[in-house]
């Protein structure tokens, strides 16, 4: 039996004591093919069209650890690993309470997950968190600094500064009489114990603060799956002494398909495997969700004839729904019949901007005079969009236009209809709208989202993939226009 000897250099880095064929074997074997590989080989010279995540040297990211261990042993190697980090003391026990909060069980689990996560039989506090909106990530945050008992210099890493406004809220509430530092700009000198930065200010910043990065003892990526973009990356390379690395998301590892194998792979280059997981459909069944019914509504209901000649999907969108007055109708039929019912605030979202903008005025023109109305994308300008972004969490504005800007971290719990004008293919997106709306607040117990199932080429495809992944979350998805399933109309509306 052939022998494997890894060594864990630092906190970044793993280095493989291998004869020069199985190192040659292992090279091979975690290579990735560049998507964009024919277009960009022109570009770089000698370049493969491959991305290699073991060099040349031998060495690799350690959040692939044990992922190549697995391999391994798959091969029918000897495996041994070799750690030359400074030992980490661990707690007895996770945290169970903190602040007043006592922990719920799937999250005492997710701490203890993290705390005693192995590899073999080596303390590998390395792993994603993939959790659902509502499912409790900032106390799962929390108690694993407070398990640890506030001795690891830590830093919670976000790309949202309409979060990072919230989680000043939040942290005082958790971590009661705690100096939390906020690293936004280059103007914070010295770090607390407990900080909590924007990634675009570390990665623009980063030779003033590489200093500090190098003492911190913890990380916490917030939005993880962000993680393999270039300013994440120029950081995390400076947290080469970090013991425990945690990547917290919903939306992570979601994508099974062939253009994400890459994105996959520089997540878990980074943060290794999923240790801890809570989904939509399990928070909807313990009632930490707000249970949401789905109406796929079928835009050929209005538009059955219609004929294109467009051939590229900007040609379609364009064509089918930013420029088209009939799925403009569509989208004001059911925003009224659901204020009708009394379902808002609502919230649509849309992919472009124009769209936005011109979805916004048609809404405006006919709904204005009863209802205050709003629009944001990445144009607005930032004060004007923390603005409207909080009226519209108070209750203030009645109906928000908006790109998938809304996406993430943004937190609505008054939010009770949501129409997915977006024609959105990515799962990621799709997770990410739906946790707009699942948020619980008193009185709310129902949530519900119309999405615009356009017609066409791409369009219809996309459409049938969300109403697939509605399923698969046991969702009540109702189509509309369709079989037998109907729906009253819209009151008459002046044009």
């Amino acid at each position: 039996m052939e022998h494997v000897k890894i060594i864990i250099e630092n906190c970044n880095n793993c280095s493989l004591d291998v004869s020069a064929k199985i190192g040659l074997k292992l090279y091979k074997e975690f290579s990735i093919k560049h998507p964009n590989a024919f277009y960009l080989r022109g570009k770089v010279k000698n370049w493969d069209g491959m991305v290699h995540f073991i060099n040349k040297g031998a060495q690799f990211k350690i959040g692939l650890l044990p992922l190549v261990v697995a391999k391994c042993k798959e091969f029918g190697y000897k495996v041994k690993v070799i750690d030359t980090r400074p030992k980490l003391e661990l707690p007895k026990k996770p945290v169970t309470k903190i602040a007043q909060f006592d922990l719920r069980e799937e999250q005492i689990q997710a701490v203890s997950s993290i705390l005693y996560n192995k590899v073999e039989n080596i303390p590998f506090h390395i792993g994603v968190i993939d959790y659902t909106v509502n499912a409790g990530k900032t106390a799962v945050m929390v108690a694993l600094y407070l398990s640890f008992k506030r001795k690891l210099k830590t830093l919670l890493i976000t790309n949202d500064s309409d979060w990072l406004n919230q989680a000043k809220r939040e942290f005082k509430d958790y971590l009661p009489g705690e100096d939390i530092t906020f690293v936004q700009g280059s103007k914070v000198d010295n770090w607390s114990n407990f900080s909590i930065g924007m990634i675009q200010s570390l990665s623009r910043n980063i030779k003033k603060y590489q200093r500090e990065l190098t003492k911190i003892d913890m990380v916490l990526v917030d939005e993880a799956d962000l993680a393999g973009s270039k300013s994440y990356q120029t950081v995390l390379t400076h947290l080469y002494n970090t013991r425990v690395r945690i990547g917290l998301s919903g939306t992570i590892y979601m994508s099974k398909l062939v253009r994400d194998k890459l994105k996959n792979m520089n997540l878990r280059a980074f943060f290794g495997d999923i240790i801890a997981q809570f989904k939509l459909s399990e928070s909807i069944k313990k009632g930490y969700s707000t249970d949401t019914v789905v109406k796929m509504v079928d835009a050929n209901f209005w538009y059955n004839n219609y004929q294109s000649e467009a051939h590229e999907y900007s040609e379609i969108y364009n064509e089918m729904i930013t420029e088209n007055p009939t799925a403009y109708r569509v989208v004001l039929d059911r925003l009224v019949y659901n204020i009708s019912y009394g379902r808002l605030p609502a919230l649509i979202v849309c992919k472009f901007i124009k769209h936005a903008e011109n979805l916004y005025k048609y809404i405006k023109k006919h709904l204005d005079k009863k209802y205050t109305i709003a629009v944001v994308h990445v144009e607005t300008k930032d004060k004007e969009r923390r603005d409207i972004m909080e009226r519209f969490r108070q209750g203030k504005i009645d109906i928000l236009v908006s790109t998938t800007i809304i996406a993430r971290g943004k937190n609505f719990p008054l939010l009770r209809y949501m129409i997915n004008a977006a024609d959105m293919d990515s799962q990621e997106k799709n997770i990410q709208f739906l946790g707009r709306l699942v948020r619980t607040h008193e009185g709310k117990d129902k949530a519900y989202l119309d999405d615009i199932h356009y017609p066409g080429k791409y369009l219809n495809r996309h459409g049938n993939h969300r109403r697939i992944y509605y399923q698969k979350q046991n969702l009540k998805v109702i189509r509309l226009n369709r079989g037998k399933v109907t729906d009253r109309s819209a009151p008459d509306l002046p044009f």
